[in-house]
């Protein structure tokens, strides 16, 4: 609305005014797609920190190789390349490095007070929340290709919130996908992220779902055989729940059974949209005005500019050195 000056949610626009009925399909997709991404570099990516991300990860790549390079095994000590000084630490050679030969320290970007918190505030909460919503589509879909690329991302937000198990695991999925596994393998992994329980495109479900799922209904059979319960009677549950529930249904379908439980409709959330909007409009959210701040986050940065590369490049440096000698 902001974009295509539109006072009301249901009013013409009065900028980049078409005829979209009179165009073809090849002309409608081009003018859509122009629009999402005016709507994306202006509203979202208002602040952009991943290249800067990309290229001070590869700034540290080359130095931490050019360190390695600096190691004399039969010393086991680190040799200055430039004054031939030894040392037994990286650390203590880093340190002589910035110190005498011009290697530059890794210091945070100083953020300027002209920003306008509540617009990096806004693209913050689109990027998480667009995230989010394509990363729920791809599951859905089974796009393996999707799913991946989206971990990439979600592995830069755990690292923000400190969501060190989730972090590990989108390491540890991303590792087997780019450099542990065989190509034929990793297609194999990629490609089945996700199961499918009824048929149907978009019916979908994360790999970790379906497990949850099997582990509720093998603990409400245990917890039904109350003080009869032995090893060899849960171990029989759960290698014949899900055996069970395909014969049921297979039943079910063979005598036209209608199954109970049905969805109750939809809730409509208009009015609550539109409320939302008027919300924001006139709080002047979609605007660009320097030096505004957010009094519930003051000095807020966006999101990606909180990544701490130095420590998630040091993280990801150990996680490569323990898959070397864990995985074979």
């Amino acid at each position: 609305m902001h974009l295509l000056d539109m006072a009301e949610m249901e009013s013409d626009p009065t900028r980049k005014q078409v005829l979209f009925d009179a165009l073809g399909d090849e002309q409608r997709y081009q003018f859509i797609h122009t629009i999402a991404e005016e709507i994306l570099d202006k509203y979202i990516k208002c602040v952009d920190e991943l290249d800067n991300i990309q290229q001070r990860s590869a700034e540290l790549d080359l130095k931490k190789n050019a360190i390695a390079n600096m190691y004399n095994k039969e010393e086991e000590k680190y040799n200055c390349c430039y004054c031939r000084k030894r040392y037994k630490t990286t650390g203590h050679l880093t340190r002589h490095l910035q110190a005498n030969h011009n290697w530059v320290k890794e210091v945070a970007d100083p953020q300027s007070s002209m920003q306008d918190c509540i617009a990096l505030y806004r693209g913050s909460f689109m990027k998480c929340a667009l995230l989010l919503r394509d990363t729920n589509d791809a599951y859905k879909m089974a796009d393996g290709d999707r799913i991946t690329e989206n971990a990439k991302f979600q592995l830069l937000l755990s690292h923000v919130g400190r969501h060190t198990k989730y972090q590990l695991w989108l390491f540890r999925f991303l590792a087997y996908i780019v450099a542990l596994l065989s190509p034929r393998m990793s297609y194999e992994y990629k490609w089945n992220c996700t199961s499918n329980l009824h048929g149907g495109i978009g019916h979908n479900i994360p790999n970790d779902n379906l497990v949850e799922i099997q582990v509720q209904k093998i603990k409400k059979k245990i917890h039904d055989q109350g003080a009869n319960c032995t090893y060899a009677s849960a171990r029989r549950a759960a290698l014949t729940t899900q055996v069970q529930h395909e014969i049921k249904e297979n039943i079910q379908h063979e005598c036209h059974m209608k199954v109970s439980g049905s969805k109750r409709p939809e809730v409509s959330k208009l009015n609550d949209i539109v409320a939302m909007v008027k919300e924001l409009q006139s709080a002047n959210v979609m605007d660009n005005i320097n030096g505004r701040e957010y009094n519930a986050f003051p000095k807020f940065a966006d999101i990606y500019s909180c990544v701490r590369i130095n420590e998630l490049h040091d993280w990801i440096s150990k996680g490569k050195e323990r898959l070397s000698y864990e995985i074979v």
